[in-house]
């Protein structure tokens, strides 16, 4: 699936879902003026979501499930939404058959990082949903495009773009041309040179490297390693495991619930709400050692305020925005931003003529 919205590791649920058991969101376009899923494509909604958010809080990442899900239906709706409607529509056909193996492999996941985890996911869930539109049609994202096709949306930047199903451009071997890692085969990164005669950039597929070997660049290995040591003397180093050493320059932790104690220099669980924190010298508050989803303020790990709760500036050197996952802090409220109409070939063509007309 395509639909992409945050940095959190699983691609399938943010690409695809959003959805729990709303009322109809407002949308413009195909549709008309507002949409409601069927009932087994809501299901389908659901069922992902609920996998999803098991994962995002076992993890450490949302603090229960009735807030990830009231994340995902006050955040994703619109994405979820253009989802449902491209199922219902029969732009996109439910495969219910493959849904299982997908929830299963979410369920399994690890809260590591881990390519081999990352790649079984994929697998697992690429075959929930298939495209039905053909080569040469319109479309809003790869979803909708038959096998062996996806959508290319030309040079637009918006968040809701029409394009036309065309071709998959197969992806580069090690030593090709690149514009970004996802243009690269597997197990290969896009290492990007600056030209200074023409002020350009280029990028050339490169292998990544395992463990112990010799590296330069920053995202030279593997996931589950990084590029340490002083420049012309780097090496691909494995993550640390909880108890072992780590660093704010150097090895990471490889558990996403834990974090590199800067005291200590190893890694260790995230700290629980209420439990005392030290903000590092220059810190940020939100990685100070306490769970994703609160904050170091005043000594202690505090949960984050959500849409409607009290909130003001951390108490550190670099100042964030406090509030959790969506909205900001306006006059001292958590506000939450505001929804974006439903994505649709209709809606994104009248909003890319609109544009044009006032170019």
């Amino acid at each position: 699936m395509d639909r992409l919205f945050f940095a959190l590791p699983l691609a399938f649920l943010m690409a695809a879902c959003g959805g729990g058991k709303s009322a109809a969101q407002p949308g413009l376009g195909d549709g008309g003026t507002s949409y409601t899923a069927k009932t087994t494509t809501q299901q389908f909604l659901d069922q992902v979501l609920g996998a999803e958010c098991d994962h995002y809080v076992r993890c450490g990442y949302l603090p229960d499930k009735a807030t990830c899900l009231q994340y995902f239906n006050n955040w994703m709706n619109p994405s979820a939404s253009s989802l449902a409607y491209s199922i219902d529509q029969g732009r996109t056909t439910l495969n219910t058959s493959n849904l299982p193996a997908c929830l299963a492999a979410i369920a399994s996941s690890s809260c590591t990082v881990s390519e081999t985890s990352a790649a079984s996911l994929t697998n697992a869930c690429s075959a929930v949903v298939a495209g039905t539109i053909s080569s040469g049609d319109d479309c809003i994202d790869n979803d909708e495009c038959k096998a062996g096709l996806e959508c290319d949306r030309g040079t637009c930047t918006a968040s809701c773009c029409a394009g036309l199903c065309v071709a998959t451009k197969p992806k580069s071997d090690v030593g090709g041309a690149c514009t970004s890692d996802s243009t690269c085969i597997d197990h290969a990164y896009c290492k990007q040179s600056y030209n200074s005669t023409s002020g350009t950039f280029t990028g050339t597929c490169q292998a990544r490297l395992a463990v112990g070997m010799t590296c330069i660049d920053y995202g030279s290995c593997l996931g589950s390693a990084n590029c340490v040591g002083t420049t012309g003397s780097k090496t691909c180093v494995a993550l640390a495991k909880d108890g072992a050493a780590c660093s704010s320059t150097g090895v990471s932790c490889e558990n996403s619930a834990s974090y590199c104690d800067p005291g200590k220099g190893i890694c260790q669980p995230r700290i629980k709400d209420n439990a005392p924190c030290t903000i590092p010298d220059g810190g940020i508050a939100l990685t100070a050692g306490c769970l994703n989803f609160s904050e170091c303020k005043n000594g202690m790990c505090k949960r984050l305020p959500q849409a409607g709760e009290a909130c003001s500036n951390p108490d550190a050197a670099v100042v964030v925005d406090e509030c959790l996952l969506v909205g900001k802090c306006i006059d001292g409220t958590c506000r939450a931003d505001p929804s974006k109409p439903l994505c649709t070939v209709a809606s994104a063509k009248a909003a890319q003529a609109d544009a044009g007309a006032r170019d």
